[in-house]
């Protein structure tokens, strides 16, 4: 444990890169572990696991946590794999929920174990739920998660609902697989007066399936959602959300879209990550190399961990923009499991 006393961080200048993006967002996987096989995340078979001794302790978490707070973060989404797994979760929500500065605390989830759950992580400082669906088809959904659990994901909706939670809708919309669903998920939003946020198929997968021809982009997305009626109202939204907000005329339902391949958004990029084996990315799309469980098992003060920090944002790559620029995408260029969404 670290000396609270000795939280130098707080007196550290902010996160700053080349190209002058401040990070304000921090993306904590807890656990590589998660109970579906989604196709575009991992391999049937799986992947190799980390050991339980390189994962990080809940304290570990929040001493990095404070320290990122410390360098200008003022919120923080849990993710994993399937950061529900881990257990006793609601102890680390309520420790993050009262670190100085964090303004608000978020959870991505699958939505396998969030109803039994949801009442606990409510009362522990939890405050939005970003809920992973991608088909609203039973058989389709086993044959996309590995898992006949679609009735349970939809009982966890309601669940967390009624407990009060901002709660958002994550569809991957993949070509072949969902992409005909597309207007059923408008139709669920209204219906739902719950969010639904569109994301185009990033090479993010395990299962080395993605290619450019599977990419659903946002105009096409849109163009289909107007020839079957519905009359979307662009939103004012910051740069730095990932997600084109839209309200649906006439309807009190809202549609985001990610464009992750088509849009790039990377130059006003607010977010970071922590892998749950303790490594730094500054970008999404950067291979884990920023080791910081090193630094803080090696005792190193909250100074020197937060100097690191800064030195390694300082190098934050451009992003996307350049990948695209050379040509260089392809299926698995870093793991969704290991770094979260």
């Amino acid at each position: 444990m670290h000396n609270s006393g000795e939280t130098l961080a707080t007196k550290s200048p902010n996160l700053t890169d080349h190209f002058n993006r401040i990070p304000k967002k921090l993306r904590l996987s807890i656990t590589d572990r998660c109970n579906m096989h989604c196709v575009y995340c991992m391999p049937k078979t799986g992947i190799p696991l980390y050991p339980k001794n390189e994962i990080l302790s809940y304290e570990e978490i929040q001493h990095l946590a404070t320290i990122f707070a410390g360098l200008g973060v003022e919120k923080i989404r849990l993710t994993g794999g399937e950061p529900l797994v881990r257990p006793d979760i609601e102890k680390l929500i309520f420790a993050l929920s009262n670190i100085a500065g964090i303004k608000t605390l978020g959870l991505t989830t699958n939505g396998l174990l969030l109803s039994k759950k949801a009442a606990q992580l409510k009362s522990a400082g939890l405050q939005s739920i970003n809920l992973s669906i991608d088909t609203l088809n039973s058989d389709k959904f086993k044959s996309i998660t590995g898992i006949d659990g679609l009735s349970q994901v939809l009982l966890s909706l309601q669940t967390a609902r009624a407990q009060g939670f901002e709660i958002k809708i994550n569809t991957v919309i993949i070509r072949g697989q969902n992409d005909d669903e597309i207007v059923d998920f408008a139709q669920f939003a209204i219906d739902q007066r719950c969010p639904v946020r569109f994301i185009e198929f990033m090479p993010l997968d395990g299962s080395h399936i993605w290619n450019q021809s599977l990419v659903v982009t946002k105009e096409e997305m849109i163009q289909r959602l107007n020839k079957s009626g519905f009359v979307l109202l662009p939103q004012n939204n910051p740069l730095s959300d990932p997600a084109r907000l839209y309200s649906i005329q006439g309807q009190e339902g809202a549609l985001g879209f990610i464009p992750s391949i088509s849009e790039s958004f990377c130059g006003a990029c607010d977010r970071i990550r922590l892998t749950s084996d303790g490594k730094f990315l500054t970008c999404i799309f950067e291979r884990p190399q920023n080791d910081v469980k090193k630094l803080l098992r090696l005792g190193k003060s909250d100074k020197e961990i937060a100097d690191y920090l800064i030195e390694c944002y300082q190098n934050k790559p451009q992003g996307l923009i350049s990948l695209l620029e050379q040509k260089s995408l392809r299926s698995g260029l870093n793991l969704m499991n290991t770094i979260g969404g």
